[in-house]
């Protein structure tokens, strides 16, 4: 029975590049594909296919929007009894505008990080020994420079605060590197050595994530130059963090764009009060508490 992992977000973007360069140069694990839009998937599968006609590659939805579906997507991978080797949470939208999912959540925190916080709690219980986590972060977490934690309440719910709505992207991003570091340090007081890593990567202009591309001209892309990446560039970094010997260890860090280029993340990122304050918040939010 092959080794699993399971890379949401993985039909198009970063997720898509991240699942082929796996597949590539490790054809007998099982890549399970997991995606809101089951089309979508399964063309991206087709589109994989392809160049690895090998691989072994399974479609499953997830919406991480809503955390009925992610508890059915768990349920669902627990039914297909394989060892978990990998979990790479890279799901997510951008934007400044925010609406209340039908959780009651503000729909960026949720899809970006709730719903991966809730997928990870699910899943840890079936990860093997040394398996991996790698959680999709931004150099945005640390932008505007004067953001500070206003409480998870506050980034979770919009309507409270319009500075911090309009920061929603930049909060979710903070959210999934607290959560990293957190988890880095409960999973250090168990025998599991499951590895948890998050990674930057990149202003990545061809991707759907970035969705008015009219504003990608010449001189904002030479102004943005030290930030710039492509999905295939950080989809290498990301396959090197989950296939790669020498990333089967701690600490958590944070690498940029590269894996032989791991930096420190904001100070804000490495507050435990607040990272205590969203971790606690999250397993009542999620049902876990």
């Amino acid at each position: 029975m092959p080794n699993t992992i399971i890379i949401t977000g993985a039909n198009s973007g970063l997720g898509f590049e991240t699942t082929k360069q796996i597949a590539e140069r490790r054809p007998d694990l099982q890549l399970i594909m997991a995606c809101r839009n089951m089309k979508k998937a399964e063309a991206a599968r087709a589109a994989i296919l392809k160049v690895v006609p090998d691989a072994h590659l399974l479609c499953l939805e997830l919406d991480t929007a809503s955390l009925a579906k992610v508890r059915a997507f768990a349920a669902a991978f627990k039914a297909l009894n394989q060892p978990l080797a990998g979990l790479i949470c890279n799901a997510g939208i951008a934007g400044r505008t925010v609406e209340e999912t039908a959780d009651g959540f503000n729909n960026i925190f949720e899809t970006n990080y709730l719903g991966h916080f809730l997928l990870t709690q699910l899943l840890l219980p079936l990860m093997r020994e040394g398996a991996r986590i790698i959680n999709v972060s931004s150099d945005r977490h640390a932008v505007p420079e004067d953001l500070t934690w206003p409480g998870a309440q506050v980034v979770a719910h919009s309507g409270s605060d319009p500075v911090v709505d309009a920061r929603s992207y930049s909060y979710s991003k903070l959210c999934m590197l607290l959560f990293t570091y957190e988890l880095a340090r409960r999973l250090a007081t168990q025998p599991s050595r499951v590895v948890v890593n998050a990674v930057n990567p990149g202003l990545m202009t061809e991707t759907g994530l970035a969705k008015d591309k009219s504003r990608f001209t010449p001189e904002m892309l030479a102004q943005n130059a030290d930030i710039l990446s492509t999905a295939k560039d950080s989809g290498r970094m990301v396959a090197d963090l989950m296939c790669e010997p020498q990333f089967g260890h701690g600490p958590a860090r944070y690498f940029d764009r590269r894996s032989d280029n791991p930096i420190p993340s904001s100070p804000l990122s490495y507050d435990k009060e607040a990272a205590l304050d969203l971790w606690q918040f999250s397993m009542t939010a999620a049902g876990l508490a």
